[in-house]
């Protein structure tokens, strides 16, 4: 059975150096990340409410791999999205409704991965049930926390209740205040998928970087803690915005959490980054890899609006589209301006053999680096 990586006992240093600058860029670096980083944790992949209707799917690669997760009946199911007839890859768009099906020849799975359609077989193939059963798809476990879907390529290790702790409740309280989606966008970053995770887990740079957007958000007193391999960081929303949210919440009847209440953000590792702000907004962030040098900020935004437009009448609901247009563009601006460092210090870190030196104030990049290097040195465990 793999173990879980973590960074038990962690403490943060004054300062301490990070990890080897050719770990963000080296191709072989990438190869071990993909099997014992992305290929033994749990990933998340998206939410229920994409699967909601039988033959609902979605595809993802992880781990170097292309998965998918499908509703069969109102049950999920993943497997490999590789045909077994002759390799095409299955599922070719992000999100879907239709019956198992590879585009290729035809041929069609049933919730256990097996064919039970192949055209032509009793002519050219004469596969009979042990056959069909032979050329079943691989399964890839599947689990949910509340309405976030995830993924684990590793046939053995722990439970997704295990793996996250107790941030597993956070998760259940979230899918229950945060279930209108208002916006969802993909950014290709031309960084290593390392540093878009890092640009999230601290605010050091708030005040050079981010001037105009999260630091006005936020008072910047921020306190960290850490559970196994994930971390959480919360910060006092600063007055005007707190007022401006609770004004918000008391006009338009939203249902704000009653326990996410400043900016409160957690970091699943290895690159789930959900952030909460006042109650009222959730922002759901991964930073998928596309190889060493190149990854996928997939962003997907949340109000705690269980009405939606209904009942607002004319004036809500301009006055919540307000709300909407402004917690997106905040969210955006805010990501371009972190894609933009990414990439220099990207360009930076291929040309030095120095690491970084990490300070007390980026606490979480020292325990990501820590959860890092010993899922990196695991072995078959």
């Amino acid at each position: 059975m793999h173990t879980p990586p973590s960074a038990a006992g962690f403490a943060p240093a004054k300062a301490v150096p990070g990890i080897p600058p050719a770990t963000y860029h080296d191709p072989g670096v990438f190869q071990t990340e993909e099997e014992r980083v992305f290929g033994r944790c749990w990933i998340f992949v998206g939410f229920t409410d994409d699967l909601v209707q039988p033959n609902d799917w979605l595809a993802r690669r992880i781990g170097g791999l292309d998965v998918m997760v499908q509703n069969f009946d109102g049950e999920l199911r993943a497997f490999r999205n590789v045909c077994a007839h002759r390799f095409a890859i299955i599922r070719r768009a992000p999100r879907g409704n239709g019956l198992l099906r590879c585009g290729y020849h035809g041929w069609t799975y049933d919730r256990d991965g097996r064919p039970y359609g192949i055209p032509g077989n009793e002519a050219h193939f004469g596969l009979d049930r042990a056959g069909r059963c032979s050329r079943a798809l691989p399964p890839v476990a599947v689990e949910t926390c509340g309405r976030f879907v995830f993924l684990r390529i590793a046939a053995e290790g722990p439970s997704l209740v295990d793996w996250l702790g107790p941030h597993a409740d956070t998760l259940r309280h979230a899918s229950e205040i945060f279930i209108r989606s208002f916006d969802e966008r993909e950014m290709t970053w031309e960084a290593n998928w390392k540093m878009g995770v890092e640009s999230v887990l601290e605010v050091y740079h708030a005040d050079t970087v981010h001037p105009t957007t999260f630091r006005k958000l936020v008072k910047g007193d921020w306190r960290c803690d850490y559970v196994g391999p994930h971390s959480r960081g919360v910060t006092s929303v600063s007055d005007p915005s707190a007022r401006w949210w609770d004004g918000v919440a008391k006009r338009l009847g939203f249902q704000p959490s009653s326990i996410l209440r400043e900016y409160d953000h957690l970091h699943i590792f290895p690159n789930l980054e959900i952030g909460f702000t006042r109650g009222s907004v959730m922002s759901v962030q991964t930073y998928d890899p596309l190889g060493p040098d190149r990854c996928a900020l997939r962003l997907r935004l949340f109000l705690a609006d269980p009405g939606g437009l209904k009942g607002y009448g004319k004036g809500g609901a301009a006055a919540r589209r307000m709300i909407e247009d402004t917690a997106r563009d905040l969210n955006v601006a805010l990501l371009r301006e972190d894609q933009e460092e990414s990439e220099q210090a990207f360009r930076g870190v291929r040309q030095t053999d120095t690491a970084a030196l990490l300070g007390r104030n980026e606490e979480r990049i020292q325990h990501f680096h820590a959860v890092w290097r010993n899922a990196m040195a695991m072995n078959g465990r």
